[in-house]
């Protein structure tokens, strides 16, 4: 049996109407890119109901983002995502970067 450990860093981004909960874990990315995970809560509907590939991608682009400015190199290995989460353009991209800066920085 194989048993690892990993952390996921997460913050949640509300504005009004929007609402998305970005939850990352660090590490080595896989060649097809990071592992998701769907979070679900009993007796809710398990589909997702936002656009997933544009979630990944602003997430990849947040942590860039953030690497691109401190000369980090973070990767993103795994990614959380809740089902019925309703995100806004641009928002798991900044949550993504903010938590990329805290890691880098040592406040988390």
């Amino acid at each position: 049996m194989q048993v690892s450990r990993v952390v996921f860093y997460r913050a949640q981004h509300i504005t009004g109407p929007t609402a998305v909960l970005v939850s990352i874990g660090f590490g080595k990315m896989p060649a097809r890119g990071p592992t998701v995970t769907r979070l679900v809560s009993l007796g809710k509907d398990s589909a997702i109901k936002f656009d997933l590939s544009d979630h990944v991608s602003e997430v990849l682009a947040g942590v860039a983002r953030a690497n691109a400015e401190t000369g980090g190199s973070l990767e993103v290995e795994a990614i959380e995502v809740v089902a019925d989460d309703y995100p806004g353009k641009g928002q798991a991209e900044q949550a993504a970067y903010g938590i990329a800066l805290a890691v880098q920085r040592g406040e988390c």
